[in-house]
């Protein structure tokens, strides 16, 4: 018999946070040596833990004894099913998931390798995000390729995968353990200048401009707006409450109304047909996209999505001296490092400190302010 263990078991076999768990190197049908380690369910007896042990030696013994065989589309539908209970945005994780299966399919797991996923990556780099998810077949013209943020997020759902998949012991090691992620400057540093914002305005289509108006002054979400629903809105109080499950994260909030801002509610039609505040013709707006980028178009504005007027809110209330703390709980903003992404530092803003310094300096220095120079 091998040479028991400090724990008086036998080699291969140790008891650790009260269970029994086996621990063997294999050897391959490849050649390939592979660590196999096996959880015995709690309440594993020590008499039953030596049978398995006995049995497993003679498997590997017999060349019986090999980890089980797990595709990626196995794990992958393991991981959606974990996805769908716990995510709000398991939608997008679905469809990375049908991309990676066209791509990898029924490949083994364990098969994985580094460099089979940066082929994979440099691909759909390459294909862009129309026309068939894996080959690009169907699309029109040429497809623009896909930034690192997204590639990122490929990323980080196949490590999900592969994680997951170790944690219920359908592999014995990381087989993409070292893969880096794409260094990705994906902040966006656009907000409109005043005579922007009303050029944008007056270009906007009816149903379009109070959510404009919205987004702009109160930095509310796209999908928190679009899903705005009459009984959130208090015109009395003068607020719009947001549920937790309003919002991307979570977090109930409330989001202030000015009397312009309650102006735009009292004149919006109601639907009897929806509960929800936005309508065109009857039917509640599902996206703004195409209006939206038709208005930009009129008014001469280039490099400008909806998504900015979150930028927009919070640099202006930053602006007009709005503590960070109050600007976060309107934003809805959990963090600061995030709240900054969003707060553009703009060239008024430099003019604006080097004039305060000159107003510090002629506060202290009031007789020598006249003809001269700091």
């Amino acid at each position: 018999m091998p040479k028991p263990n400090a724990n008086r078991l036998p080699e291969h076999l140790r008891h650790q946070d009260g269970r029994y768990i086996l621990d063997f190197m294999v050897t391959l049908e490849n050649g390939r040596r592979c660590r196999r380690i096996e959880k015995l369910p709690q309440g594993t007896s020590k008499g039953r833990a030596m049978e398995i042990w006995s049995l497993r030696s003679r498997e590997i013994e017999n060349r019986h004894y090999f980890p089980q065989k797990v595709t990626f589309t196995q794990a992958a539908d393991g991981f959606l099913e974990y996805s769908k209970s716990r995510k709000r945005s398991w939608r997008s994780d679905v469809q990375m998931v049908n991309v990676m299966k066209e791509a990898f399919g029924g490949k083994e797991l364990a098969g994985f390798t580094v460099d089979m996923v940066e082929r994979f990556l440099n691909k759909i780099r390459a294909v862009g995000n129309r026309g068939a998810p894996w080959t690009g077949e169907g699309a029109k013209g040429k497809l623009p390729p896909l930034m690192p943020a997204t590639l990122n997020r490929y990323l980080a759902c196949l490590k999900t995968i592969i994680n997951r998949a170790l944690t219920n012991n359908l592999l014995d090691r990381n087989p993409i353990r070292g893969i880096k992620m794409f260094r990705a400057e994906n902040a966006r540093d656009r907000t409109l200048l005043p005579e922007e914002y009303e050029a944008l305005l007056a270009a906007c289509s009816d149903h379009l401009r109070p959510m404009v108006i919205l987004g702009y002054m109160t930095g509310m979400r796209r999908g928190e707006i679009l899903n705005l629903r009459w009984d959130q809105v208090d015109l009395r109080q003068g607020v719009i409450r947001l549920l937790p499950d309003d919002t991307k994260t979570g977090k109930a909030r409330e989001v202030p109304l000015d009397d312009q801002l309650a102006d735009i509610f009292k004149a919006q039609a109601r639907s009897f047909d929806s509960p929800r505040v936005f309508h065109y013709q009857g039917k509640p707006i599902s996206q703004t996209k195409t209006a939206f980028k038709a208005a930009c178009a009129r008014a001469g504005i280039k490099d400008f999505r909806f998504h900015d007027l979150r930028h927009c809110a919070v640099t202006n209330l930053r602006k007009a001296g709005v503590a960070t703390s109050t600007i976060m709980s309107i934003s809805g903003h959990r963090t600061d490092a995030m709240l900054r992404r969003y707060d553009k530092v703009d060239s008024q803003d430099r003019r604006a400190a080097l004039a305060r310094v000159r107003n510090l300096y002629e506060t202290f220095h009031p007789k020598e302010v006249q003809g001269s120079t700091i």
